[in-house]
């Protein structure tokens, strides 16, 4: 029980630091994405009497905004899983051989224009129907799918949620003199992470 409570601290700082980071970034670079955002939780907030995880649980348009950003952003590049039996694939002469090491790589799932039109624009509204995108098919997988599912997925995102809503309560995002538009990646990082950080100014609001 240790060994797995601290496998949640050790997994989900990175992740969750960097899911932060990013989505602050976007809603930075998209102003009237961040006043609709703070707009759902100062109504929220009416509702509940403050930040509480009843009412995290149910804006949806936060929900939205982070699912965009763990698309955009996969913290984890690829997905690793091994062969349990030989696989063939449809239409094809390859065979994937039982044992083998299989890398799926996050980004030409999640920058398909097929499923994702426009892949380099920030769109939350794409994520308006989530149940949709998770219903037809293996092309969102941000937590990876199947009984290797990531284990502190809920926790995770509770954290990611509970952070913008205290931070977007308080302060509106501005740029600094070395915020990065784009940001560029960090090419030796096993987590996806900006090569400069994610400097953003945070004024009172």
């Amino acid at each position: 029980m240790m060994a797995q409570a601290l496998q949640f601290f050790a997994a989900g700082f990175e992740t969750v630091s960097g899911t932060l980071s990013f989505t602050l970034y976007e809603l930075w670079v998209n102003l009237q994405l961040q006043e609709r955002l703070r707009t759902e939780i100062f109504d929220n907030f009416e509702k509940h009497d403050g930040i509480a995880c009843e009412g995290v649980s149910e804006m949806k348009f936060l929900d939205m905004c982070i699912a965009e950003t763990l698309r955009k952003y996969p913290v984890l590049p690829f997905l690793d899983r091994t062969c349990l039996r030989d696989y063939k694939v449809e239409n094809s002469d390859l065979v994937i051989e039982k044992d083998l090491d299989v890398y799926i790589p996050m980004f030409a799932l999640h920058y398909n224009p097929e499923f994702f039109p426009q892949p380099q624009k920030y769109d939350p509204q794409r994520f308006a129907d989530k149940c949709k995108i998770n219903n037809e098919g293996l092309y969102y997988v941000p937590f990876g799918d199947g009984p290797r599912i990531c284990i502190g997925n809920r926790f995770g995102l509770l954290a990611v949620k509970i952070g913008l809503v205290s931070l977007l309560s308080r302060y509106k995002l501005e740029a600094t003199s070395q915020t990065p538009r784009p940001i560029k990646f960090e090419p030796k990082a096993l987590i996806l992470q900006s090569n400069v950080g994610v400097p953003l100014k945070f004024v009172p609001i």
